[in-house]
């Protein structure tokens, strides 16, 4: 299923698509506080005019980019749980999707590691645009009550691990995701309406 036309105002295209490209390549090679907007333009082959039309700020085009690259998660995990039946096998295999390929994103590692002064607050504090896309993705696929304080929980609860990877929980592989999902992600799954 597509993501809804409401994410449609950053979704690439023509012009759009290869500066969100050139920033992108620029934050993993260069980190965020060496990467300019001369250097995203000259990268997308574009005059500086064109990306600060569509980028009036750094800030701006960075969380354009975070946005697209939560949209490309959110594609790989519907991609995931597209033949999982029931809520419960949706919650068990979600978590785990989500814990690898959220761990093992080159550009968030890198921004995590290069400025954490920087990303800590888009992933927190300043979270509320990327936690309402996910929120709002999840809950219209979990055919649950109250699915969106189902979505949020689960999401937020995951979000905690990412960011805070040392824990006495082991979670270092898919399996030990699955068996923490299954003893304590799907028991918060409302007991009414599940498939």
């Amino acid at each position: 299923m597509p993501l809804p036309a409401a994410y449609a105002w950053s979704m690439p295209d023509g012009s759009l698509g290869r500066i969100l490209d050139a920033a992108y390549a620029g934050m993993l090679e260069q980190g965020l506080r060496r990467l300019t907007m001369d250097d995203v333009a000259r990268r997308a082959g574009l005059a500086r005019i064109t990306v600060y039309r569509r980028f009036a700020r750094k800030s701006d085009l960075i969380q354009a980019v975070v946005m697209r690259e939560l949209r490309r998660f959110l594609s790989a995990f519907e991609q995931a749980m597209a033949a999982l039946p029931t809520a419960e096998e949706q919650v068990v295999e979600g978590f785990a999707v989500t814990l690898r390929l959220v761990r093992a994103h080159p550009l968030l590692g890198r921004l995590l590691a290069d400025a954490p002064e920087t990303m800590l607050p888009q992933l927190t504090l300043e979270a509320g645009p990327y936690l309402a896309v996910a929120r709002q993705y999840l809950a219209e696929r979990l055919e649950v009550p109250d699915s969106a304080v189902v979505a949020e929980t689960y999401i937020r609860i995951a979000l905690s691990f990412v960011l805070t990877p040392d824990s006495v929980i082991p979670l270092g592989n898919d399996a030990d995701a699955r068996a923490y999902a299954r003893r304590h992600l799907v028991p918060l799954l409302p007991s009414e309406g599940i498939n």
